[in-house]
């Protein structure tokens, strides 16, 4: 059986992102380094540009000139940074990132439903339960962990 190119790709992400969340604590807990949630920001923003940065030079492609395109791709960062944002903050505030991390990871349920929703990214009828017992184990599993 062959892999699909995109699984490995996923799996960078997956440790990543997995890594991601012990060394924000790390960065911005009071009970650590405490770097306040501006400053990691702005760390955090700078290391976003090298490796985007990097990426762009090694990987180049025509930016967009369509307004439209412009302003959808710069709410992709907004909301992104929101989130960030508070996840900093309240990391800073000393919460446990083995409690907090399955909860704000399970914007995959609101992922998943705007996919449904606005995409029409409608599982196939073989997937649907599987797709209904998914969600329900993974409010589950936050529910569990952060109590």
């Amino acid at each position: 059986m062959e892999i699909p190119s995109w699984l490995l790709l996923v799996l960078v992400s997956l440790f990543a992102w997995g890594t991601y969340g012990v060394v924000a604590k790390i960065v911005t807990s009071k009970d650590y380094l405490g770097l306040s949630p501006q400053a990691t920001a702005l760390m955090m923003l700078i290391g976003i540009a090298i490796v985007f940065g990097g990426y762009f030079i090694l990987q180049p492609r025509e930016l967009p000139s369509n307004p439209t395109v412009i302003g959808l791709a710069l709410l992709v960062g907004v909301i992104w940074a929101i989130g960030q944002l508070f996840a900093f903050i309240v990391l800073s505030q000393g919460a446990p990132v083995s409690k907090i991390t399955p909860i704000y990871n399970s914007n995959t349920l609101i992922a998943v439903f705007l996919g449904i929703v606005l995409l029409n990214e409608l599982p196939n009828k073989q997937d649907v339960a599987k797709v209904v017992v998914g969600a329900i184990l993974i409010v589950a599993g936050a529910f569990l962990v952060s109590s």
